[in-house]
């Protein structure tokens, strides 16, 4: 029952912290302190200490021998390399899904449009939902080609990519200006046509990487899928 309640507060350590790093509310080169951070997040150290090992694995922070955890610095040429392994892996998960999903997936991305578009009715603009829900989108077809491996790289692609844009200040597109891209992406998997969901994936996260070094000059938005999601 204790290993249990761990495991449960290293996960809940692990989210939030995760999230306060991909959003960019610890910046690059921070110091993470262990006993700040267990009175922010209401953990021990154990569980602590288990989620920092985890966003290290996802090179979201990293550990500096007899000094701790620091936030990873960033430069411009990791936005390239981040987005071509990106864009790479997500397309192969979506051709993947298309020969692999099963009912259950169905129904989850059913579930997912189904909550989109109440959103969307809703006109709900809170970032946060849409980076949520945005993620989950492509969690599930990475959970639906059955493969743990490529699940986590999309996972930790995913962090490492969110964490750019936020640096970036680039702004981000809603989940209303996407919910077509979800459709055709969905469709296709079920469809069983891999080529249509792979194109459908690329479609979905293409954009000019460029445009990030411009962002700050302009009112050009960046669609999550192709930013938020690489």
């Amino acid at each position: 029952m204790a290993d249990q309640n761990s495991h449960r507060q290293s996960d809940a350590a692990y989210e939030q912290l995760r999230d306060l790093v991909i959003r960019a509310e610890i910046k690059p080169g921070v110091l993470l302190e262990e006993p700040a951070l267990m009175e922010l997040l209401g953990v021990g150290r154990t569980p602590l200490r288990e989620a920092l090992q985890r966003l290290a694995q996802e090179d979201l922070i990293r550990n500096v021998p007899r000094r701790g955890y620091f936030v990873t610095e960033i430069s411009p040429a990791d936005l390239f390399h981040v987005f071509e392994v990106r864009q790479n892996l997500e397309a192969m998960a979506a051709a993947l899904a298309a020969e692999r999903a099963n009912d259950s997936h169905f129904a989850e991305f059913d579930r997912l449009l189904a909550e989109a578009r109440e959103g969307i009715a809703a006109d709900n603009q809170d970032l946060a939902w849409n980076l949520g829900l945005d993620e989950r989108f492509h969690l599930l077809i990475a959970s639906a080609t059955d493969n743990p491996y490529l699940v986590r790289a999309i996972t930790r692609h995913y962090g490492l990519s969110v964490r750019t844009l936020y640096l970036s200040r680039v702004p981000i597109t809603l989940v209303k200006d996407e919910i077509e891209n979800f459709d055709a992406v969905f469709g296709a998997i079920r469809a069983r046509d891999p080529q249509r969901a792979e194109a459908a994936m690329r479609k979905h996260l293409e954009f000019n990487p460029l445009t990030i070094m411009v962002a700050n000059t302009g009112d050009r938005r960046t669609p999550i899928g192709r930013g938020a999601a690489e």
